[in-house]
C-alpha cells in the first residue's frame, strides 16, 4: 500500500477496474481534450494538458521518484563541493596547505570514483538501487563528517578516496532509474531539474558556508570549515536513509512505500507502450557485447571529453584579488543561478521540439567562449567577470546529451547504466592528473595553458556529439526502425498499443494487442501507429512481407 501524501481514497483492484473502468484512478475520460490554458501552460510543465488519469500519475511520479533524487543529488554536490568551500574559509591556514594539495583532494576523489564506477553498476546485477545507493550514501556521510577532525592532509587524502568511490554509484544508476520511468516529452525537463539540483546545492553550499564562517566560525573549539562537514552530514543522513523507502527501483520490481499494485501495472504499460524495454539479467556475454557495437565508443567521446575549465576555478581568482571569505564564497554562485534559469529554458525547449543532440551543442558554445576568453587571460576585468559567469549557461549539457543517450539507447535499459559508468571511469580518470598538470593551484589564478586544453577538449566534443548522432542514424537505416508515437526509433515489432488497464497475468501471457508485432500478426493487415511516412511503411514491408493497412503520420 501507498503512504500519504500519494494515496487517497480506498485501494481499487484490477478485477474492480475490468468491471468499472471509470474507479481507476488513472482513468482518462473518452475524448478528453485539454483546455488552451492548459495547451500554454504545459510549455513550461508537460503534465498540465495530459488526460486527468495520466496527468495524476505523472504528479505523483515527480513527488517521489523525481523528489527524492533531487535531495539525493544534492548532498552528493553538498558533499563532493564542500572541500572547496572549506578551502578558501580558513582549511588552507590551519592545516598549512600551501602546495597542491587541494589539487590532490580532487585527484584523490576522482580516483576512487572511477575505480568505483563500474562495479558499482555489476553490484545492481543482484541488488536493488533501492539498497545499494542508501547504503553507499551513508557510508560517505560518516566519511564526511569525519573530515571535520581532519589534522593534516593525508587524512582527507584516505576519506577523500573512499569518498568518491561511493559517491560513484550515484550519476549513471540515477539517470537509469529516471529514463526507466518517463517519456521523451517529460525526459529533458526532470534530468535537468535533477541536474541543476548540482548547481543549487553548489550555491547553497557557498551560502551555508557564510552562515558558518559567520555564525559558528570558533563554536565549541571548532573552525567554520570544521562546522561545514558536520552541518552537511546532519543533512545527509536522514536523506540517505531515507533511501531505503522511496527509491523506486524499476517498474517492474517497484517496492517503494508510494506506489501500488496499479502504479506498478500501469507503468510496465506505459513504459512498454513507448518502446522502453524492461531490466533484463547482465551477464558477462552481455557485458562484453557492448565492445562489440559502435555505441560505446560513440558514446564515451563527447562522454569523456566534457572538461569545463572556465568558471571552475573562480573563488581562486577572487582570492587572489584579496576579496573577502564571503564574497569568494558567494560571487561564484551568480553563475550557478544562471545555470538554474538556462538549464530549464533549454529543457523546455528540448522536450518541446526533441531536439536533444543539437541543444547539447548548442551548451558547449558558452564554454568555449569563456575558456578562449580566459586562455587569452589579458582582458578587461569585466570580460574576464563575463568569462567565468557566461559558461554556466551551457551547464545543462549533460542534462542535454544524457536525454539523446536515453532514447537512442531506450532498448537497453544496463546499457544505459553501464555507459555513463564506464565513461565515469574513462573521465575521471582523465580528469585525476588533468586538473594537476592543467590548472596547479600553486599557479592559481593564472593558468598558461589549462584553459586552452579545455577549449580544445569542447571542440572535440562538439564533433563527438554529432558523429554519435550520424551512427545513430545509420543504424536506424540498417535495422529498419520506425518511429513511434512517442518519438522513439523501435522495431516494427516493438509498435505496441497496449490498454492501460491491461493486468499483469494478460502482459505475461502475451495477451496484448501489438500494433505492428509482425511476428504474431503476420497473417493479418497491420495497423501502425506514428510511423513516419512511406518510408516507415516501406521499412515495415521490407522486414516482414506485411502489408500496412494505414499510415499514421506525426
Amino acid at each position: 500500500m501507498a503512504i500519504w501524501p500519494f494515496k487517497r481514497g480506498k485501494v481499487v483492484t484490477m478485477e474492480m477496474i475490468a468491471q468499472d473502468p471509470t474507479c481507476d484512478p488513472y482513468y482518462d475520460p473518452p475524448g478528453w481534450k485539454p483546455s488552451k490554458l492548459r495547451e500554454t501552460l504545459s510549455i513550461f510543465w508537460d503534465s498540465i494538458k495530459k488526460p486527468p488519469g495520466e496527468r495524476r500519475y505523472v504528479n505523483k511520479l515527480d513527488r517521489g521518484l523525481l523528489v527524492y533524487l533531487m535531495f539525493s543529488y544534492m548532498i552528493k554536490s553538498l558533499d563532493q563541493k564542500n572541500i572547496s568551500n572549506a578551502y578558501v574559509s580558513g582549511m588552507k591556514e590551519d592545516l598549512k596547505l600551501y602546495g597542491n594539495e587541494y589539487n590532490y583532494f580532487t585527484t584523490l576523489f576522482n580516483c576512487g570514483y572511477l575505480i568505483g564506477s563500474v562495479p558499482n553498476q555489476m553490484f545492481l546485477s543482484f541488488m536493488r538501487p533501492s539498497y545499494l545507493i542508501p547504503i553507499l550514501e551513508t557510508f560517505w556521510t560518516i566519511l564526511v563528517m569525519l573530515q571535520s577532525r581532519a589534522s593534516s592532509a593525508k587524512f582527507l587524502y584516505v576519506t577523500r578516496f573512499f569518498q568518491g568511490l561511493a559517491e560513484s554509484v550515484c550519476y549513471p544508476t540515477m539517470m537509469m532509474i529516471i529514463g526507466s520511468w518517463y517519456k521523451p516529452e517529460e525526459m529533458a525537463k526532470r534530468v535537468v531539474i535533477w541536474d541543476m539540483t548540482w548547481s543549487g546545492a553548489s550555491m547553497f553550499s557557498g551560502y551555508l558556508q557564510s552562515a558558518i564562517y559567520t555564525n559558528l566560525n570558533g563554536a565549541r573549539g571548532y573552525a567554520g570549515w570544521q562546522w561545514l562537514f558536520i552541518v552537511d552530514g546532519c543533512i545527509s543522513l536522514p536523506i540517505a536513509i531515507a533511501g531505503f523507502f522511496l527509491i523506486p527501483d524499476f517498474p517492474e520490481n517497484t517496492r517503494a512505500i508510494y506506489m501500488t499494485e496499479r502504479d506498478k501495472i500501469y507503468s510496465i504499460v506505459r513504459m512498454r507502450n513507448i518502446g522502453k524495454k524492461g531490466i533484463r539479467k547482465m551477464t558477462i556475454r552481455r557485458f562484453f557485447e557492448i565492445f562489440r557495437s559502435w555505441r560505446w565508443w560513440a558514446f564515451l567521446v563527447p562522454y569523456s571529453a566534457y572538461i569545463t575549465g572556465a568558471g571552475d576555478y573562480m573563488n581562486l581568482w577572487l582570492e587572489a584579488l584579496d576579496y573577502s571569505v564571503v564574497l569568494r564564497n558567494e560571487l561564484p554562485t551568480i553563475g550557478n543561478a544562471v545555470s538554474i534559469v538556462t538549464g530549464y529554458i533549454f529543457a523546455v525547449i528540448s522536450d518541446i521540439t526533441l531536439w536533444r543532440w543539437q541543444l547539447a551543442c548548442i551548451c558547449l558554445l558558452p564554454y568555449i567562449f569563456g575558456n578562449l576568453v580566459l586562455g587569452i587571460w589579458n582582458v578587461p576585468f569585466g570580460l574576464k567577470f563575463a568569462a567565468n559567469v557566461i559558461p554556466f549557461i551551457g551547464s545543462s549539457f549533460f542534462s542535454q546529451f544524457m536525454a539523446f543517450v536515453s532514447e537512442v539507447f531506450q532498448d537497453d535499459t544496463e546499457l544505459r547504466g553501464y555507459l555513463p559508468a564506464i565513461g565515469n571511469t574513462i573521465w575521471y580518470c582523465q580528469y585525476a592528473w588533468f586538473p594537476v598538470v592543467a590548472f596547479p593551484a600553486d599557479k592559481a589564478p593564472h593558468y598558461p595553458w589549462g584553459y586552452w586544453g579545455a577549449f580544445a577538449l569542447a571542440l572535440v566534443n562538439l564533433a563527438g556529439i554529432y558523429v554519435c548522432h550520424l551512427f545513430h542514424m545509420r543504424d536506424v537505416r540498417k535495422r529498419g526502425l520506425v518511429k513511434n508515437k512517442a518519438g522513439l526509433w523501435v522495431l516494427p515489432e516493438d509498435l505496441y498499443d497496449t490498454p492501460m488497464t491491461m493486468s499483469l497475468d494478460d502482459l505475461d501471457d502475451g495477451n496484448v494487442e501489438l500494433y505492428g508485432n509482425i511476428k504474431e500478426k503476420s497473417d493479418a493487415n497491420v495497423k501502425v501507429i506514428a510511423v513516419e511516412g512511406d518510408e516507415g511503411a516501406d521499412n515495415i514491408r521490407r522486414s516482414s512481407g506485411v502489408e500496412v493497412s494505414r499510415v499514421l503520420t506525426e
